[in-house]
């Protein structure tokens, strides 16, 4: 077995659709079904239901999708880790964030930090939120940068995890803008079939967001009809760009794609939710730096850069 073969099976059961994965993975589609049918073969089980569209995991690929995303995880953190030592550098932090977050809210943020500080190393990567909370757990990271809102748990042991909150941010509904520059849905006169939106991964913490905000609505309510899903706010902004499809984004994510007159947001505000951003790290730590900054952070959470992101 291949571990190429594991990462083409989350990205198909994240997507549910051969084409669209095959695409991500920069192969053909016909080359990537030979290899979903090779590790089926392989495992000896089918692991997708390919008479439904989209396509969905089995039984036996629900369970097989734990075992993949934990081989790869670790196989990562073993590569990583190896490199460190062989090439005698260890960073003085090493810091978990989600994707939106580490791209946009984390760079700042940490030359702030710095500037009160001085100085340090730090090695940052991005995992499913799920996953962070596992990686802080086993000390296998020393920060850890997540999005939080009070209504949806988000499973933290209190007693094993000290937390300061950073600041807030919005998570806005958009809409791609079509080729004149329009918006491609207008939610106060939605199309009888329903607006068409990119949601988030059912693993993903966002997509307990997403159930939060639908539960909100009314039958006054315009339809929501999910084209595709992924787990990751930027693919999921390329995706939604190249379909002419709407999509909830926070505010970090959505600025500079709005900003370039890509997404316009939509609804006027009504089906935006406001979100948290949280620091979390483990209790007992064992690093001065961390001690440090995490003083630093409870009198000033160095966020004064979120304000840049406001849309509205």
């Amino acid at each position: 077995m291949e571990t190429n073969w594991l990462t083409d099976f989350l990205v198909l059961s994240k997507l549910g659709n051969f084409s669209q994965a095959a695409d991500e993975r920069n192969i053909t589609q016909s080359a990537f079904s030979r290899r979903i049918k090779a590790l089926e073969t392989w495992l000896g089980t089918e692991l997708f239901d390919r008479s439904s569209y989209p396509v969905s995991l089995t039984q036996e690929g629900q369970v097989f999708r734990a075992t993949a995303q934990n081989v790869l995880r670790e196989l990562e953190l073993n590569r990583v880790e190896f490199q460190r030592r062989k090439s005698g550098t260890t960073p003085d932090i090493r810091l978990a964030a989600s994707t939106s977050l580490a791209l946009s809210f984390v760079p700042e943020w940490l030359q702030q930090i710095k500037a009160h500080c001085g100085p340090f190393s730090v090695s940052i990567d991005t995992y499913d939120f799920y996953e962070m909370i596992e990686l802080l757990g086993d000390r296998k990271m020393d920060l850890v940068v997540l999005y939080y809102k009070p209504e949806v748990p988000a499973f933290f042991e209190h007693q094993e995890f000290d937390a300061i909150k950073l600041g807030s941010d919005t998570m806005h509904l958009c809409t791609a803008l079509d080729a004149n520059g329009r918006p491609a849905f207008d939610v106060n006169h939605p199309p009888k079939n329903g607006l068409e939106y990119i949601g988030y991964g059912q693993t993903g913490y966002f997509s307990k967001v997403e159930d939060l905000l639908f539960s909100s609505m009314t039958p006054q309510d315009p339809t929501f009809v999910r084209t595709s899903q992924s787990g990751t706010c930027e693919f999921m902004k390329r995706l939604a760009l190249l379909d002419q499809k709407m999509l909830w984004l926070p505010a970090c994510s959505a600025y500079d794609s709005v900003m370039a007159g890509d997404f316009a947001l939509a609804g006027n505000g009504k089906y935006d939710t406001e979100l948290e951003i949280w620091a979390y790290k483990k209790r007992e730590t064992r690093s001065s730096l961390i001690e440090t900054i995490w003083t630093l952070l409870k009198s000033d959470p160095c966020t004064s850069h979120l304000k840049k992101f406001r849309l509205l």
